[in-house]
């Protein structure tokens, strides 16, 4: 099995004090090799199909959208930095939810 880019737990909803931001930071920068990433999205160990949120970078200043409209088994290009974020959340199961992030491999 191949080693995942990434494992991040978010909020279902904006962090105290936070306009749209579900999670803390998260680098993908370490991985270094990828070409494409697959996203795996799951509650309480379960595959959910009905949570989606975009994936920002933390800059000074605006931070910039990185990706919008992902949800399990959306597939991006990949995504180099040491400070992304889960955001712009929409999560009907309102619970805490895992953020998997796989090397794509055809």
């Amino acid at each position: 099995m191949e080693r995942p880019i990434g494992i991040i737990v978010s909020e279902p909803r904006p962090l105290a004090g936070q306009g749209s931001r579900s999670s803390g930071n998260f680098s993908t920068k370490w991985f270094g090799g990828a070409q494409r990433m697959l996203v795996e999205v799951t509650v309480d160990g379960q595959v959910d199909e009905t949570i989606t949120f975009s994936i920002a970078e933390d800059r000074s200043g605006n931070d910039p959208v990185k990706a919008r409209n992902v949800h399990n088994n959306t597939e991006l290009e990949y995504i180099e930095s040491n400070s992304l974020y889960i955001c712009e959340t929409k999560c009907p199961t309102n619970k805490n939810f895992t953020v998997t992030i796989k090397p794509y491999v055809n």
